[in-house]
């Protein structure tokens, strides 16, 4: 059972590296480089909808690049700087290739870069607002908040051990299916993306008002977390009863009804996908459900199966070789 695509180069080529990156971005060009020490080293894993790209360049060089796919990139390195335009870009957090303009330096740099399918990005928008029209679409490189950014990061790191550990359960749709939706939605939330409505205005993904939004926002990066509706109203400056009353208003449920329909989707997505040591019970504690017969309940209610259940679908997918 094959799950995941893979292959490597290792090159000392500038035109060889080059055309190995075409695929996530067909605009590079590499600057200042010595042709004695440049190298640089690729792995690519692609499932079904997204592509982990994970790479390095032990020496120094300069590069510009543009891409119009949708791809995350998380970076570090000695002596990297990364500009797009004349815009210093903060690469402690991750990013997003831009279509133009992105320049970096570097004395040596290694990066992970995750490239998402357009289409489906675009179904997982679309889901989630409601908005058959939504379409996902560049503003800026930069995450829309620091704690997104994080976010992003946690849940690509989930999905990329699971890749390592487990790569034939990706032959599995429905693993590869939850584990592309956990990009997605993060990805979604992270990172500015826009859309037209029927009149040809541009807004933001999600347009709720500003104490909604925000307070998703903050729901999403902090699920993981033992936050309350208390600490979600402090973090937004607002009463808890205000906070109530939005959600009410826009959402028709309360904050608390809201955060745990996160929870429980990221439990879930993580039992659909996650290594098959990790017990059910850990995954629900890790995500704040310490009651394990309610959360059972709840997790049925919800999802129309039991947690088991989600768990007997991963094992199935998976070689008893690779269950060891």
């Amino acid at each position: 059972m094959v799950g995941l695509a893979r292959s490597a180069i290792d090159t000392r080529d500038p035109e060889a590296a080059r055309d190995a990156f075409a695929p996530m971005v067909p605009r590079l060009a590499f600057g200042r480089a010595d042709p004695s020490e440049f190298r640089v080293r690729l792995r690519f894993d692609a499932a079904p909808s997204f592509t982990v790209i994970e790479y390095a360049f032990s020496a120094p060089a300069a590069s510009v690049a543009g891409a119009d796919d949708l791809v995350v990139i998380s970076a570090k390195g000695r002596g990297f700087d990364l500009r797009h335009g004349r815009t210093p870009v903060d690469t402690s957090l991750p990013y997003l290739q831009a279509p133009e303009g992105l320049a970096a330096t570097w004395d040596a740099v290694a990066a992970r870069a995750i490239m998402l399918d357009r289409a489906g990005v675009a179904a997982v928008a679309r889901a989630i607002t409601g908005d058959a029209e939504v379409e996902p679409g560049f503003v800026t490189v930069a995450p829309r908040s620091a704690e997104l950014g994080r976010h992003w990061q946690r849940i690509a790191h989930r999905v990329r051990e699971a890749m390592l550990v487990t790569p034939e359960a990706f032959a599995e749709p429905l693993i590869a299916a939850a584990a592309f939706n956990r990009l997605a939605t993060a990805y979604l939330h992270a990172f500015q993306v826009v859309a037209l409505d029927l009149e040809g205005r541009r807004m933001s993904f999600g347009a709720r008002s500003r104490t909604v939004r925000a307070a998703v926002d903050h729901m999403h990066a902090h699920a993981a977390e033992p936050i309350s509706v208390q600490d979600i109203a402090a973090a937004l400056h607002i009463s808890v009863r205000g906070l109530h009353s939005a959600f009410a208003a826009e959402l028709g449920q309360s904050p608390s009804e809201h955060l745990r329909g996160i929870r429980l989707a990221g439990v879930r997505d993580e039992l659909r996908f996650a290594p098959p040591d990790q017990g059910i019970a850990a995954v629900a504690r890790r995500w704040g459900f310490a009651h394990l017969s309610r959360f059972a309940g709840t997790y049925a209610r919800e999802f129309g199966e039991l947690p088991s259940e989600t768990v007997g679908a991963r094992l199935r997918a998976v070689p008893t070789v690779a269950r060891g």
